[in-house]
């Protein structure tokens, strides 16, 4: 008796799928009748035919809404095939990364004829779309968004003048209307035409290892990665691509295999692709900018002083190092304090001045610094120096304004719980180096006087102008002494970690320093 349950129950299930299949084979048919195309359309728009292109409930009902508002016509085909906008269309939906979009994003299925692929197309994409408007990241909860449809009148402006558009740059105009966003979308399209997606790692170290070893293995590398000809073993050839190859990366182009040049050579042409996706769905989920405000992008090296829209001043920056990370935030600046004081991280004071202090206990006051403790000035001299621990500093060291002050002669002060700031610096050669990654976490800044007079002139509040303006900063400067100057209105900052970036109307690619990229790189490849 149980066989016999068993044997009609397989019997029940065998005749369903084929009931399944026959119902497929029946939808299916009409592919190929002589019927108006709108009508073949609006057949298609069922639950089996669509569950036979692996289409799920929500493209259902998104697909019935298009197509019921166009009156069941084709958007990207004629009578018996792909019209040429849709030919464009499938072959830039195919191949995402040149759209700002990853691989594994947007899935265009299998097709066996040119009713699946309108309906493809258009399911690919209003989602493309979509996340071009919206974001792929959610960057507070640190997971993927889900991927959802634009609206028909979205879909509905994309389109193509004639033959020789690019349908790929109509893409841009789903994004922010931003100039770094247009450049990095424009140079993603060129560098995705020109180089072949490499997905190999390699092992380039620098010269200072071994010269002949490092520049076989950067010949290898940039052979692979589109830079270099197979067979060019000319030092003027190699030098040349090697030099190309740098300035796509934002280093000195000076042909030497440094540490940082190596770094970039050695991470495949796929995730700096992905690092200028990356930057762009940055670009498209950062906050509205006011009027006026500084923003300073880490990797970039760079701080920015915008009022409406326009840089009013720029200027190459200093970050920390690796172990003293400048982190990302949003704070205010308040004031600019012209000659300031600097009171030393206990991090700096019991881990680099105190084993100073043991050697030559005269060091503080070489550095014109000041010993404190509990507010009162100790005597350097009087103490004994081996007897103090670096886990057990008691003392609070004080550097005096000066030429000589680590924060130079103007510090541009705001709140924020690191205790970071961009300032001065007495030690300038660093600012023409290619990689500036060398604080302990705040920004030196280089011409910061230039800064600090474009900020004044625009310190204004209704009816008021602030009283400190160039003329007057120069001669506070003159002083020697330490003033702080209020600003009448405060200055959004804004501190982004972005690796892809515009420059001289160029996409660049930077070295990702702190890595913080690949917690990102992750969530996009789930």
């Amino acid at each position: 008796m149980k066989s016999l349950l068993t044997l009609g129950i397989l019997l029940m299930v065998i005749s369903g799928c084929s009931e399944h299949e026959k119902s497929v084979e029946k939808i299916q048919s009409f592919e190929f009748q002589n019927i108006p195309v709108d009508e073949k359309i609006k057949k298609a728009l069922s639950a089996d035919y669509l569950k036979s292109m692996g289409l799920d409930k929500s493209v259902l009902t998104y697909l019935s809404s298009y197509y019921k508002k166009r009156g069941y016509k084709p958007r990207w085909i004629d009578i018996s095939a792909l019209t040429v906008e849709g030919e464009k269309l499938k072959k830039a939906l195919q191949d995402t990364f040149a759209l700002g979009i990853p691989h594994n994003r947007i899935k265009y299925g299998a097709t066996e004829n040119f009713i699946q692929d309108e309906l493809w197309l258009t399911v690919t994409a209003s989602q493309t779309i979509n996340d071009l408007q919206n974001g792929i990241i959610d960057y507070e909860e640190k997971k993927k968004k889900k991927v959802n449809f634009a609206s028909a009148g979205q879909l509905d402006q994309l389109f193509i003048f004639d033959d020789s558009t690019d349908i790929r740059l109509q893409f841009m105009k789903y994004g922010p209307m931003d100039v770094n966003y247009r450049v990095i979308c424009q140079g993603l399209i060129e560098f995705t035409d020109t180089y072949p997606m490499d997905t190999s790692t390699f092992d380039v170290r620098s010269i200072k290892y071994d010269t002949t070893m490092a520049i076989k293995k950067a010949q290898i590398a940039l052979v692979s990665k589109g830079y270099l000809k197979a067979g060019v073993e000319d030092s003027l050839g190699v030098t040349e691509a090697l030099t190309v190859f740098q300035e796509h990366n934002g280093l000195k182009p000076d042909g030497v295999i440094g540490k940082y040049t190596s770094q970039a050579l050695n991470e495949s042409t796929v995730r700096k692709v992905e690092r200028s996706i990356l930057a762009l769905d940055k670009i498209r989920s950062q906050r509205k900018y006011p009027e006026k405000y500084i923003r300073i992008n880490i990797p970039e090296y760079k701080l920015r002083f915008v009022v409406n829209d326009i840089v009013q001043s720029d200027h190459n920056i200093v970050v920390g190092k690796f172990v003293n990370q400048t982190p990302e935030l949003e704070s205010n600046l308040r004031k600019i304090v012209v000659y300031p004081y600097w009171n030393v991280p206990y991090s700096i004071s019991s881990k680099e001045i105190l084993p100073a202090l043991k050697r030559d206990s005269g060091y503080l006051a070489l550095h014109d610094y000041k010993l404190l403790k509990k507010g009162e000035e100790v005597d350097p001299l009087t103490v004994d120096w081996k007897s103090i621990r670096q886990n057990a500093f008691p003392y609070r060291i004080q550097q005096q304004p000066g030429p000589r002050n680590s924060l130079g002669v103007i510090k541009f002060d705001f709140y924020n719980e690191h205790s970071v700031y961009f300032h001065d610096t007495p030690s300038k050669g660093l600012f023409g180096a290619d990689v500036r990654a060398y604080s302990h976490g705040c920004m030196r800044t280089q011409n910061p006087i230039a800064l600090a007079k474009a900020i004044l002139d625009f310190d204004s509040i209704p009816y008021r102008r602030n009283d400190v303006i160039s003329d007057t900063l120069d001669s506070l400067l003159e002083r020697s002494t330490n003033i702080e100057v209020g600003l009448l209105e405060r200055v959004p900052i804004y501190i982004d970690y972005v690796t892809v970036a515009r420059v001289d109307e160029r996409m660049v690619t930077y070295i990702d320093i702190y890595g913080r990229d690949e917690e990102y790189l992750r969530i996009m490849r789930e």
